[in-house]
């Protein structure tokens, strides 16, 4: 690949802001690009390269050195790269559901928090639910930190860039 998806996804929106709008005389159309212009910054920082061809490789890679470690085993004069078994991969579709199991863990425990039995300790209570809306909310700062500002100026044809 010569280019990262957000490289690609700004030259798109450089090419629709310097050759596109100049020649759309239509508020609605213009209008209708800054949509696009702000559907495009949305996806690059929400989005990226498929994965799943990359994990293919990764996985033939990874066979391939498990056999070659394991056919070299005991083997004196074995290259030093050559590792021992390589764990798997997750994939990005693992990595969303450990990341909703966790979620779901939080709001169980949350939930057990609100009422719990008679004797547990007030301070530890305080301290596990600290910690769980703080990770709550650290999801929500990520999740904003990734998202471009709307670009709904634009969009209205109150503004121009």
């Amino acid at each position: 690949m010569n280019n990262n998806f957000a490289r690609l996804i700004d030259g798109t929106c450089s090419t629709l802001r310097a050759e596109v709008l100049p020649r759309i005389d239509d508020e609605y159309a213009r209008s209708q690009v800054w949509g696009v212009i702000n559907l495009l910054n949305t996806l690059k920082v929400r989005a990226d390269w498929s994965a799943g061809f990359l994990l293919q490789q990764l996985e033939a890679q990874r066979k391939a050195l498990a056999t070659a470690a394991e056919a070299l085993r005991g083997e004196t004069a074995i290259p030093a790269e050559v590792p021992g078994p390589v764990p798997p991969i997750p994939s990005a579709a693992d990595l969303m559901a450990a990341r909703d199991q966790g979620n779901l863990v939080i709001g169980r425990l949350l939930s057990w928090l609100a009422d719990p039995p008679a004797g547990v300790d007030a301070a530890a209570l305080a301290a596990a639910e600290t910690a769980l809306l703080g990770a709550m909310r650290a999801e929500v700062e990520i999740e904003l930190k990734h998202s471009p500002r709307p670009l709904f100026a634009q969009m209205s044809g109150a503004a121009e860039g």
